[in-house]
């Protein structure tokens, strides 16, 4: 595997459905399943939880061919078998998946992390369905909320679905901070959904670039409302602490005393390359 980047957090073109799933489709899914399972993870305060027991994090992002070549690495069961192997050997309990095919099975792949004590951390969005941060009110339609809602009904049945991210660096910098009420909503309706299909409460939140002069109010703006608008979690991708570096020489130091008291789980996802 060539391109999987390092994530760790710390717990303080290809066909794509707009048609939503019918009950009909979901209950022959859910006969399909592996019979692979793992408690399922949830949020209490600041902290994740699997079962009754804390969970932390220790994880690689798994798109194999980047963004370059957005190919759903868990529609393909003999690939996903043999890097699962590689997965258990270091330890893993989760891979987080940027892209999928939302009109694929997974039920192999799925069934291959679950058996090796593995989570999946997912994002929702495509190369061609996202909040398109250049124009994201004219993004964010009906259309772009059935590809959404398709993925969660084709991810909700799985125990080890561990979290879903609503948007990934959507705002890079400070030019384009007005698609934060798009990313909230994006969120809420996730949420919503969820909760109106009687799925159990999947965690969701959002994955922010790491850009000092909005992250931290970025942070408070997807932690505040009412419970069905704001984050479960909020994650920030960080460069900073790849080798050769440190604690205290990268800076983490410092987020970790300014986020102390943050009152939902936060992820700090290290991204730094690495070859398989």
């Amino acid at each position: 595997m060539k391109g999987v980047g390092a994530f760790l957090a710390a717990s303080t073109a290809f066909s794509v459905t707009s048609v939503l799933a019918t009950p009909a489709k979901l209950e022959a899914r859910a006969t399909s399943t592996s019979s692979g399972s793992l408690p399922t993870v949830t949020v209490k305060g600041n902290a994740f939880f699997a079962g009754s027991q804390r969970f932390y994090i220790r994880g690689v992002d798994y798109q194999p061919g980047g963004a370059s070549n957005p190919v759903d690495p868990i529609a393909n069961p003999s690939t996903c078998q043999r890097d699962v192997a590689e997965f258990k050997k270091l330890g893993l309990n989760t891979v987080r998946v940027y892209t999928v095919d939302n009109t694929a099975n997974h039920d192999e792949c799925m069934g291959y992390l679950a058996d090796a004590g593995i989570y999946l951390a997912l994002d929702v969005n495509t190369p061609k369905y996202s909040i398109n941060r250049a124009s994201p009110a004219a993004s964010y339609n009906d259309v772009y909320l059935q590809s959404v809602f398709a993925t969660i009904d084709a991810f909700a049945k799985y125990s080890n679905t561990l979290l879903f991210f609503s948007g990934n660096e959507v705002i890079n910098d400070d030019t384009t901070t007005p698609c934060a009420p798009y990313v909230k909503a994006t969120t809420r309706d996730m949420k919503q959904y969820i909760g109106s299909r009687g799925y159990r409460a999947i965690p969701v939140g959002y994955s922010a670039a790491d850009v000092d002069s909005n992250r931290y109010e970025m942070a408070e703006y997807m932690n505040c409302g009412t419970s069905d608008e704001r984050s479960d979690f909020f994650a920030f991708n960080d460069y900073s602490w790849c080798d050769p570096s440190s604690y205290q020489q990268s800076g983490w130091n410092q987020k970790v005393a300014l986020y102390g008291n943050y009152s939902i789980p936060l992820l700090y996802v290290t991204l730094c390359s690495l070859s398989i």
